[in-house]
């Protein structure tokens, strides 16, 4: 009876663990879509090894709802400057308001010209309507539908952050080798941020750690669940980002 009554119990736990785990499927409304910041700032973004910064990069980041062909999209462009000519470059990301659902995606670099790529929910495939696109023959078939990656940190702001609160969700970077997968996210709790001019900003604390392969928490103000900082870790590679105040 105690072996039964021990392996009820435990199953219980499975399940309620099961339970406080949010899937968000791509199609989800946020509810929280109304405060995503809109407008344009920058980040710095910096590596360090062993003790040593590495390439500083800083990144102007624009976020606002654009009409293309009569129907309104939410545009995020990114656009990236560093000490090094060959790794500057910019994106430019449609997708549909209120979900999120990516609907087209070109970056432009230095390294591999132009990638334009197209989502239909099905695939990521190349966008044949960009003339100039150096992209061909380009397609991922898509078991379930994926948000995009690229713009991880506008996505987790948009989630229903409190202590404890845990979700999944299904992403990909447009034409990387790496397949789409489900990546687990938990706010751990509330941090206080100083500024350099010596104000605070009251946070939650977001983890990930991309199916274990690189530990990585980001900071959001509780008061609009603004991007404030992320810091991570690939290997011996510490990574930075930054909000430039």
């Amino acid at each position: 009876m105690k072996t039964l009554l021990t392996s009820l119990a435990l199953l219980v736990s499975v399940v309620t663990i099961a339970q406080d785990i949010d899937t968000i499927h791509v199609g989800h409304r946020f509810q929280h879509y109304d405060q995503l910041e809109k407008g344009t700032f920058n980040q710095l973004i910096f590596t360090e090894v062993q003790g040593k910064k590495r390439f500083p990069v800083l990144k102007t980041i624009t976020v606002e709802e654009v009409e293309r062909d009569g129907k309104t999209y939410l545009s995020v462009c990114h656009d990236w400057l560093s000490a090094n000519p060959e790794t500057n470059g910019s994106f430019t990301y449609l997708c549909e308001p209120g979900t999120l659902r990516p609907v087209s995606h070109v970056r432009r670099t230095q390294q591999k010209g132009v990638e334009g790529y197209t989502f239909d929910g099905k695939s990521v495939q190349t966008l044949d309507t960009l003339g100039d696109n150096d992209l061909t023959d380009f397609k991922v078939d898509l078991e379930v539908p994926t948000y995009n990656w690229e713009i991880d940190i506008e996505t987790y702001s948009l989630l229903p952050m409190r202590e404890g609160y845990r979700a999944v969700m299904n992403f990909y970077h447009p034409g990387a080798s790496t397949p789409p997968g489900y990546y687990l996210l938990e706010v751990e709790g509330s941090e206080q941020v100083t500024l350099p001019d010596g104000s605070t900003l009251d946070c939650w604390v977001v983890f990930t750690d991309y199916g274990g392969t690189q530990p990585t928490r980001f900071w959001y103000t509780k008061k609009g669940q603004n991007f404030v900082k992320m810091e991570g870790k690939y290997n011996q590679v510490s990574i930075y980002k930054l909000r430039v105040y």
